[in-house]
């Protein structure tokens, strides 16, 4: 027992379990997010490497995914990690924000995010999106619309509108 407990070797092998089990959550999102294309998984060193389904199942380092991917990606990974946060909570959140990232993606990868976003709501998750693109604003039946301060003016205002 002492060598289990023996330095950093526990938290490391627990930490290690909780990445797999974030990846593994976050993985099969980036699956449906990409029509069964796009894998996540760990590598030796605790890093994250893309696999490419539709490509025979190539590995390929992270730091090669273009923009959308990237985004893609990274909204699996929060999504998984969100929801890991909240199986720990005694009252769970419901909530997530979004925030930018939405102009990376092309029109096709646009309408998959959304829909996978708006099945999110089924599940009992609320989704709040912060963005810039026009095309998002079409899709979102309730919106805030922030207006910045103006200079030695009032200070900002924020309207609800409904679709």
């Amino acid at each position: 027992m002492q060598a289990v407990f023996k330095g950093n070797a526990f938290i490391e092998f627990i930490a290690q379990e909780q990445l797999t089990t974030v990846s593994l959550d976050a993985s099969e999102r980036l699956k449906q997010l990409t029509n069964q294309r796009y894998a996540l998984e760990v590598d030796a060193e605790g890093g994250f490497i893309m696999r490419d389904d539709a490509n025979g199942g190539v590995r390929r380092p992270v730091s090669s995914l273009s923009g959308g991917e990237t985004f893609l990606t990274a909204l699996a990974l929060a999504l998984a990690l969100s929801t890991q946060i909240q199986l720990r909570g005694e009252s769970p959140l419901e909530f997530f924000f979004l925030d930018e990232g939405f102009g990376t993606l092309d029109a096709n990868l646009l309408e998959t995010v959304m829909n996978t976003l708006e099945k999110l709501h089924l599940q009992n998750l609320t989704i709040g999106i912060i963005s810039h693109v026009p095309e998002l604003k079409n899709r979102l039946a309730r919106r805030l619309v922030v207006t910045s301060a103006e200079a030695g003016g009032a200070g900002s205002t924020v309207k609800l509108e409904m679709a």
